[in-house]
C-alpha cells in the first residue's frame, strides 16, 4: 500500500510539472493523484505501525539481550552453526543456515545480478549481501550466547 501510494504521489507530481495542470482533467488529475498518494502513504504507514508494535513487544519479551564481545561472538559462530545444523539451537531456524550459505555463494561467485563492470553498482550488491551476512551472523551469535548463558543459569 505504501509503494502504491508513493507511485501515485510521484505520478501526480510528474503530471503537475510536465503538463502544468493542462492534462486531461485540468488541474484535477494531478491534485487527485497527489491526494490519493498521500492518503495511501498515510494509511500504509499507520497500518505498518499498528501491526508492528505488538510484534516488537513479543520479540523483546522472547529474546534476552544479546551478550558477548565481538571477539566472543565471532568465536561462537562455528558452534552456533553446528548446533543449528544438528537441531539443538531452538532460537535459530534451520532455513537461516541456507540463507547464509546462499549469501556466501553469492559473494564468492563471479556471477551477479548486477555485473561487476558497472561502476559502483556492480560491487554494491556484493557489499550489501556481505553486510547483511555479517550483521546477521553477529546478531544471531549474540542471541546464541544469551541462550547458552540462560541455559547455564537454569541448570544451576
Amino acid at each position: 500500500m505504501i509503494v502504491v501510494g508513493g507511485l501515485l504521489l510521484v505520478a501526480g507530481v510528474v503530471v503537475a510539472v510536465v503538463f502544468g495542470g493542462d492534462a486531461a482533467g485540468g488541474w484535477l488529475l494531478p491534485v487527485g493523484l497527489i491526494a490519493a498518494g498521500l492518503g495511501m502513504l498515510l494509511a500504509g504507514a499507520m497500518a505498518a505501525v499498528r501491526r508492528r508494535v505488538p510484534v516488537l513487544a513479543a520479540v523483546r519479551a522472547h529474546r534476552a539481550a544479546p551478550v558477548g564481545s565481538p571477539l566472543r561472538r565471532a568465536r561462537a559462530v562455528p558452534g552456533m552453526i553446528a548446533a543449528t545444523a544438528r537441531g539443538r539451537n531452538p532460537v535459530l531456524p534451520r532455513y537461516q543456515l541456507l540463507l547464509w550459505l546462499i549469501a556466501v555463494c553469492y559473494v564468492v561467485s563471479p556471477i551477479d545480478f548486477i555485473p561487476d563492470f558497472l561502476p559502483l553498482l556492480g560491487i554494491g550488491d556484493d557489499i550489501g549481501v556481505g553486510a547483511w551476512l555479517l550483521t546477521s551472523l553477529y546478531a544471531e551469535s549474540g542471541n546464541y550466547l544469551a541462550a547458552q548463558q540462560r541455559s547455564e543459569v537454569e541448570a544451576e
